[in-house]
């Protein structure tokens, strides 16, 4: 493991009475075996990806805003800045730039929201490398450090955001008397924003999430579209990573998502519409390990991409979930990623996991999974159906399917001490050929209208 933080937290100790008592824990180390390391915190970009966004700076005065940088007084830190900001947008700069400092943010914006700073469109909102932005403690359910709300053309880059995981009051919910508090964010983007994108960043203790996107209200159409999460590193968020809850054409790219843990789901990704749909994502080249829940989930969406990604479970961790899981109704491509497991999960050694129920698989799409290496586990999937299985290659796992129709299993190369656990069927419909046990040959006779059984062990 890297060490990611040394000396920029230095300015913990510079703090006032506002702040006494605060408890501090450091983020958890980046993985130094990632191919592409952080190696700290990172500079914003300086080429923007939208023309929308014009091309004069602004770096927001501190003294004539009469803006805190020492992790002190968070509502007036958190009005002055958004008050620089707005005049900035008002006189035509597109790039607003946020000095070094510590800035504790948070105020009330209703009985269970903590309000942060709200950005608009055909803007950058750039923080310098050894900036933070600190959600203050609060005993809210629900904020969101940073808001893109109804807007497009979008930046947010450079510097720290974080969360209060740390030094949060769980007061109980006067409904219902909960204390779940899981909607505590750092990164909200939400109803119809487009184009928007986020690199650069380090992520971390959301009480929530790093970053949540929801789209438009159940029932309507979704115009949330064109989302770019770019070599960020998200660290100890409490619930998820990210979050996706109805959006379309996002990209997850390069990213290290790690130490997700403290409340369910406790995923790196999760792609949950609950009731909104979730199309055309890519999650490309990103590093997992250490996230309790597991790396991805995807629940119901449609056309997603998993490519050239390593899923890494960690020497001192152990999955719930497990590497990647999805149910039989969501449909995607995944391909070229590296898989490994150290510790079983609840759901035993399945580096991917379909789960279902009895009722019919409505989504006639085909879910892909091919050229992906599994490194002490397998890939099990049940009740379901439309799965093409080719060119894995299982090192120490299995390939397991029940109750499945239409499957193609196609030259996937399987290596297990024991054969009847290697290959598993059972009520199996489809077609199979070249697949080989520990280097040889191993027939499966699938059929496409009559189900077969193999072997098969409980």
């Amino acid at each position: 493991m890297g060490c990611l933080f040394i000396s920029f937290f230095s300015c913990f100790n510079d703090t006032d009475d506002s702040v006494t008592g605060f408890v501090f824990t450091e983020l958890s180390p980046t993985d130094s075996n990632n191919p592409n390391p952080f190696m700290g915190t990172m500079s914003a970009i300086e080429t923007m990806p939208y023309t929308q966004i014009p091309s004069e700076k602004y770096v927001i005065e501190l003294d004539r805003w009469d803006i805190p940088n020492d992790r002190s007084n968070p509502e007036k830190t958190t009005d002055n800045i958004q008050a620089a900001i707005d005049w900035a947008l008002s006189e035509g700069f597109g790039q607003i730039c946020l000095p070094k400092g510590h800035y504790l943010i948070g105020k009330y914006g209703n009985d269970i929201y903590q309000a942060g700073i709200e950005l608009n469109s055909n803007m950058a909102f750039l923080l310098d490398k050894d900036a933070t932005i600190e959600m203050a403690p609060n005993n809210k359910w629900n904020y969101c450090a940073i808001a893109v709300r109804n807007n497009t053309h979008v930046v947010i880059s450079g510097g720290i955001i974080l969360g209060d995981r740390d030094n949060h009051e769980y007061t109980p919910r006067t409904n219902d008397g909960s204390v779940a508090h899981d909607e505590g964010h750092l990164i909200c983007i939400e109803g119809d924003s487009q184009f928007v994108t986020v690199e650069n960043m380090i992520l971390g203790k959301a009480n929530g999430d790093g970053v949540l996107i929801v789209g438009s209200p159940r029932g309507e159409e979704q115009n949330l579209k064109n989302i770019v999460f770019k070599r960020n590193n998200f660290s100890d968020n409490r619930r998820q990573g990210i979050s996706i809850v109805g959006g379309s054409d996002i990209l997850i790219e390069n990213n290290e998502i790690h130490h997700t843990k403290g409340t369910s789901p406790q995923f790196g990704i999760d792609l949950e519409g609950a009731g909104r749909t979730n199309k055309n994502v890519i999650i490309k080249s990103n590093y997992f390990h250490h996230n309790t829940g597991g790396d991805i989930v995807n629940t119901d969406g449609r056309n997603i991409l998993v490519e050239d990604n390593i899923l890494k479970q960690g020497e001192d961790s152990r999955y719930i979930d497990g590497p990647i899981v999805y149910w039989k109704n969501a449909d995607w491509t995944i391909r070229n990623n590296d898989i490994t497991m150290i510790t079983t999960s609840v759901n035993n050694w399945n580096g991917i996991i379909m789960y279902s129920n009895d009722n019919e698989k409505t989504n006639p799409n085909t879910t892909y999974v091919h050229d992906n290496t599994f490194n002490n586990c397998g890939f099990y999937a049940y009740k379901g159906a439309d799965l093409v299985v080719r060119d894995n290659y299982m090192d120490n796992g299995h390939l397991v399917f029940w109750k499945m129709d239409n499957m193609t299993i196609e030259n996937n190369r399987v290596e297990h001490p024991n054969k009847c656990w290697a290959y598993r069927f059972l009520e199996v419909k489809g077609q199979a050929n070249g697949n080989t046990y520990n280097g040889e040959a191993f027939e499966i006779p699938l059929q496409p209208n009559t189900a077969w059984d193999g072997c098969w062990i409980n």
